[in-house]
């Protein structure tokens, strides 16, 4: 099946008023927001599409633990078949992986227990805490002490979304991104997701998912119309109201370290309590539901305004200012008419053409460059680097960075971004994500102080990593920082030699 695109109309011709959105654009820019893209679909088309400059409609993005949506899809598909229950227990799917005895409230758990997050766990687990983990997540989840009766408090856990996910391997011999293919993604012309795995060969439920902000909007716009695509019933509307409407009341984040949720004081922090929670949906004011991955990855559903909203970001955690603009701004201009549609509109398509994220500012040469120029040892180090090299070539700086994991390369253009693709390690600035192989932007300038400064944006992510360098009696000083991160947004700095 071929890709086929969203209809496009513009705001004013589906009932959207161009100013509102303006409005909204406008504060997340005052705000200093990283919006990587946000798309706006209202009765039956998208009707504003925005991508901030290095981003674009064609690049995939990361969406974190908004990938738990998808995996309730795949969980209501076999509810719908008839090859599962809400009902059955997990215990079922892996006796042989079970602790001996099998402790009664493990035994109790159920899958309805995996997808309102109500387990019985005291801590929930973070997809941070198990991604270096080379081991079976399915033994690790089944070893997680159960220290409470299931289908009680609420425990938000990346490691329940991947049971789901195992559970429907399980099931249907598959992995869940085939199964969902075959069910799923052929009709709504989705081919080219990403999906990562865990030990096994099960897809990480919890997230993982790579995809294109429009193949996230075509996922929300499919619940929207009550699991129908096209005039095919892809999904059963009956599952499509019951992920989406609260299956859990009273629902409070834990504390989260970077790897775990843990339980939270309710006396002392309202902002912690969420409006409730479906089936790997979160629900909203306004009748609303979404799908949200970490550092503002959001499919927002609002069915009683025939409305679906899209953002990819790269957002520091507890960001709230984004929701904000959205109720405040956007939200009153859908269905509202236009005092001035064609005047509003221009703003409008001149604002979006407009959007590109900051880019260093320096100089392109530096008398530093020479001291630069070469290959450094580098003293021992908890990064395990072991060599740093810089050449310089008129337009751009090629790094090399030498660690545990082999060697690694960076082109950066000098006052210029370029493109290539890195192996180069990051994972302990990226939430624990580390891929092989994954694009880069990267650019370099000097400071007049003769400091080197480069920006790593990592285009199919939320992350850009600063990177400054420089000499200091004759010792290289190398710093790393992130824009945003689940744990530290700076590494120690690595000192080194020349070689």
């Amino acid at each position: 099946m071929t890709y086929v695109p969203l209809p496009r109309a513009l705001p004013d011709e589906s009932g959207v008023d161009p100013a509102g959105i303006v409005d909204f654009l406008q504060s997340v820019t005052r705000d200093g927001l990283e919006l990587h893209s946000f798309m706006l679909y209202h009765r039956g088309a998208v009707v504003a599409e925005a991508f901030w400059h290095p981003y674009s409609a064609h690049r995939m993005h990361a969406q974190h633990s908004a990938t738990k949506s998808w995996t309730a899809t795949a969980i209501g598909l076999l509810i719908d078949d008839g090859r599962l229950a809400l009902d059955t227990k997990v215990v079922s799917f892996f006796s042989e992986l079970c602790p001996q005895p099998i402790s009664a409230n493990l035994a109790a758990m159920t899958v309805e227990d995996l997808l309102t997050m109500r387990t019985g766990h005291k801590r929930g687990i973070s997809g941070g805490d198990w991604r270096n983990l080379q081991t079976s997540w399915v033994e690790a989840f089944l070893n997680e002490p159960v220290d409470e009766p299931p289908g009680h408090s609420f425990i938000y856990s990346s490691a329940s979304s991947f049971m789901l996910s195992a559970i429907v391997s399980k099931v249907t011999g598959q992995t869940m991104h085939a199964f969902l293919q075959e069910r799923v993604f052929d009709y709504l012309g989705l081919h080219n997701l990403d999906w990562d795995f865990a030990p096994g060969g099960i897809n990480s439920g919890g997230n993982g998912l790579s995809c294109t902000s429009e193949d996230s909007l075509k996922f929300g716009v499919l619940h929207l119309n009550l699991g129908q695509w096209q005039g095919r019933q892809l999904l059963s509307a009956q599952w499509v109201a019951a992920a989406t409407r609260n299956q859990v009341q009273d629902v409070w984040m834990g504390e989260f370290d970077g790897k775990q949720y843990l339980p939270r004081d309710k006396s002392k922090n309202n902002e912690a309590q969420r409006e409730g929670y479906g089936y790997q949906w979160w629900t909203t004011e306004h009748g609303g539901y979404y799908a949200s991955g970490v550092f503002g990855q959001q499919c927002i559903v609002l069915p009683d305004q025939d409305t679906v909203i899209v953002f990819t970001c790269g957002l520091r955690l507890g960001e709230k200012r984004l929701h904000q603009a959205l109720w405040e701004h956007l939200f009153p201009a859908l269905g509202r008419r236009a005092s001035t549609p064609q005047a509003s509109q221009a703003q409008l398509d001149a604002l979006i053409a407009s959007l590109r994220l900051p880019t260093l500012q320096g100089l392109k040469d530096s008398p530093a460059s020479s001291a630069l120029q070469g290959r450094f040892v580098m003293e021992a180090n908890t990064d395990h680097v072991s060599e740093l090299a810089f050449e310089f070539q008129g337009d751009h700086c090629d790094f090399t960075l030498v660690d545990h994991r082999g060697t690694h390369h960076v082109r950066a253009g000098l006052q210029r971004p370029i493109e290539s693709i890195t192996s180069i390690t990051g994972h302990y600035l990226h939430h624990q994500y580390q891929a092989e192989h994954t694009p880069v932007i990267a650019q370099a300038c000097w400071t007049p102080e003769g400091e080197l400064c480069m920006d790593w944006r990592f285009v199919e992510t939320a992350f850009t990593d600063r990177i400054t360098c420089r000499m200091d009696n004759g010792v290289l000083r190398f710093d790393r920082g992130v824009n945003t991160n689940a744990g530290d947004l700076q590494r120690p700095t690595l000192f080194g030699s020349r070689i």
